[in-house]
């Protein structure tokens, strides 16, 4: 097949640090090449892909641009566009050729074909007919340790509905250190929940937004990783992540965590002072059974064969 898979204008493919859905719009690029399908992506300049790379040519962050963009010069012969973008941009604009869109956020865009993260995502925002795929991951992009450091973990944007002052709160009630890595969005957040925190304590430190080794140092060698969202999260790619090098997650069972944290259900917290009690009185998974959780159940492999039974149904559809 041809494939057009449409990203953000945001980050470029990989993203170097913070960038959950470029890091899965990869993430799926590689699959699908790998499998022998051709790839035309749509990214910012400066994305890598060993496919075709169509880098946005329009200045800032405006996603309203890409849909012309993508009329203009997709490719002849293209099968099927599969649009990641926030508000399913192109889906919207209903082009001639066939369009699924994957909704990486917590609403309802209104798109014919859309892909939902998790079947909670779904029920919230979907219809029982809309298909879901569950966010996959390349293991060997994830470095394996049973070494584990003396710090907890929090990695995400540093807002509010992300619950870092939840992280902050869990880790202190057990006396823990704990590690804060993103980047800042809420200025205002940052200084009266974190700062404040940080410069009182000299157990929590927060260490800017990572990428490369460094993040995956902090994720391979945690003693856990902290998960207190407080929204509807469609999936939270950080916890797949974190189990794949051998990291258990303690989680808020808020949006896609009880599906995605489903074999681990002890991992799953009613609320922080339940999160502190497990810190410090219960004891974990051991590490390999956590990477062989994410082999069986989240991978790109599996992500990528089912994206292709979609693409096939709904080709079929129009056709």
């Amino acid at each position: 097949m041809r494939i057009a898979l449409i990203s953000p204008d945001y980050l470029p493919v990989p993203p170097p640090k913070y960038g959950g859905i470029e890091r899965v719009v990869y993430t799926l690029a590689e699959g699908l090449v790998v499998r022998g399908h051709e790839v035309i992506l749509y990214a910012p300049i400066g994305s890598q892909t060993r496919g075709k790379l169509m880098p946005y040519l329009h200045e800032g962050h405006d996603m309203w641009q890409i849909p012309g963009f993508v009329k203009l010069t997709l490719p002849k012969g293209v099968d099927i566009i599969h649009d990641h973008t926030q508000l399913s941009v192109v889906g919207q604009k209903k082009l001639r050729t066939p369009t699924v869109c994957t909704i990486h956020n917590p609403l309802t865009n209104p798109v014919k074909h859309p892909v939902y993260l998790s079947k909670r995502h779904r029920d919230l925002f979907g219809t029982p007919q809309d298909s879901v795929v569950y966010n996959g991951l390349n293991p060997d992009e994830f470095q394996f340790s049973d070494q584990k450091g003396d710090y907890l973990l929090f990695i995400g944007a540093l807002l509010p509905y992300k619950g870092v002052h939840h992280a902050i709160e869990a880790a202190e009630r057990a006396n823990q250190r704990l590690i804060i890595a993103g980047p800042l969005y809420d200025y205002d957040y940052f200084q009266k929940e974190i700062m404040s925190k940080a410069l009182s304590n000299p157990n929590i430190q927060y260490v800017g937004e990572v990428g490369g080794q460094d993040r995956q140092n902090l994720l391979k060698h945690a003693r856990c990783m902290l998960f207190p969202t407080l929204v509807e999260e469609p999936f939270g790619l950080v916890m797949i992540e974190a189990l794949a090098c051998g990291t258990p997650v303690l989680a808020l069972p808020n949006g896609s965590v009880p599906e995605v944290m489903s074999g681990f259900p002890q991992l799953i917290c009613r609320n922080v002072q339940e999160m502190a009690h497990k810190l410090m009185h219960e004891k974990l998974p051991e590490p390999h059974k956590l990477r062989d959780y994410v082999l069986k159940h989240f991978t790109t492999s599996t992500m990528t064969d089912q994206y292709l039974a979609i693409y096939q149904s709904i080709i079929e559809q129009e056709s």
